[in-house]
Order: C-alpha cells, then sequence, then structure tokens
C-alpha cells in the first residue's frame, strides 16, 4: 500500500514582515544560520552599511530541503516573466 502525506495543518498568527536586499550564512555542526540585512549607503562618505535585520536558524535538512522548492518558484517566475538578473550567479550555486 502507498503511503499518503497527511494535508498540513493551516498557517495561524501573524510574524513580523521584513525587507533585506543583503544576506551572509553561516552554519556549525548541526545548523545553519541566514542573517538578513538592509544595505544603504552612507550619506557624504561613499561607504556601504549594512543593518542587521533578521537571523534565521535551522537544520542543515531543512536548508538542504528549500534548495529545490526555491528553484521551482524562481523557474515558475522566470517562465512568465523572463531570466531574473544574478550577477555572479553562473554555475556558482553548486560546487
Amino acid at each position: 500500500m502507498s503511503e499518503q502525506l497527511e494535508t498540513p495543518p493551516p498557517w495561524t498568527g501573524e510574524s513580523p514582515r521584513f525587507y533585506t536586499n543583503a544576506l551572509a550564512i553561516t552554519g556549525g555542526a548541526f545548523d545553519v544560520m541566514l542573517i538578513f540585512g538592509m544595505q544603504e549607503p552612507t550619506v557624504g562618505t561613499g561607504n556601504q552599511s549594512i543593518e542587521e535585520v533578521a537571523r534565521v536558524s535551522m537544520s542543515w535538512g531543512h536548508a538542504k530541503a528549500i534548495i529545490p522548492l526555491l528553484a521551482k518558484m524562481v523557474a515558475d517566475y522566470e517562465s512568465k516573466y523572463g531570466e531574473v538578473p544574478a550577477p555572479g550567479f553562473g554555475d556558482n550555486w553548486r560546487t
């Protein structure tokens, strides 16, 4: 008999929403951390600063599970609206 997946419960509640344009990723033995930030020029100096906005930690398994989900979302978007420019992306997503 084939195994059937249960329907996940509906999402409830509210959480803060953020916009970010910078990301740093770090990891340890058991988890990976995504550090989201907002990069803005410093007026008059030409220097850039990045203000940390949020940190999200997850297991390596969860991080790996996100990869094909994001890839599908980007592919679906690009099929409707054209290629999303990603400077430096090329074949660098997998080493």
